[in-house]
């Protein structure tokens, strides 16, 4: 899903699988996002957040040409523990 700011030409990603783990279907998912963003609605910019133990979808988002611009120090806390949340994104103009 795109929320889509368009005077900022501009969009936060967020994907959900729920299974199909390790198919390429998130790469796929994600890359078809990405097209659908920089060609048909013309952004800029896609960003994204990501908590820090999720090693899987960090590793896709990479492949996909996101960058890591920061964190979010303890943003969650699950079962007991804080996690930071990992802010990536990526620009129309990056070599993807």
């Amino acid at each position: 899903m795109l929320t889509i700011n368009p005077h900022n030409r501009s969009a936060g990603l967020r994907i959900f699988l729920q299974d199909g783990f390790g198919k390429g279907y998130g790469t796929a998912a994600i890359k078809h996002v990405l097209g659908y963003a920089f060609g048909e609605r013309d952004l800029h910019r896609v960003d994204l957040e990501v908590y820090e133990f999720n090693d899987r979808a960090i590793h896709v988002y990479k492949k996909c040409g996101f960058r890591e611009e920061g964190r979010l120090r303890d943003a969650l806390l699950w079962e007991g523990e804080f996690y930071d949340a990992i802010v990536m994104s990526i620009l129309s103009t990056d070599n993807i």
